[in-house]
């Protein structure tokens, strides 16, 4: 798959303290930057699942108590 390009802009102070952190870590600044948001959007990804299933849990909680599932599993 081809790769695409996403640019943008912020203080040179705050291009000097990514590329020092990026530096750091052996990546280009590109690779750093591309790391980290992708980080953060599965994060984001992840809170925004878990919420929406805690949402049906408590919509429709079908979970069961340890006793109830041994019974059910006749042991």
């Amino acid at each position: 798959m081809p790769n695409s390009t996403i640019t943008f802009s912020l203080p040179k102070e705050e291009k000097e303290f990514l590329e020092k952190i990026a530096d750091t870590n052996d990546l280009t600044l590109s690779d750093f930057v591309k790391q980290e948001v992708l980080a953060a959007a599965e994060e984001q990804s992840d809170k925004q699942t878990y919420q929406r299933l805690i949402k049906e849990h408590e919509t429709k909680d079908q979970s069961v108590s340890h006793e109830e599932m041994l019974k059910e599993l006749d042991l």
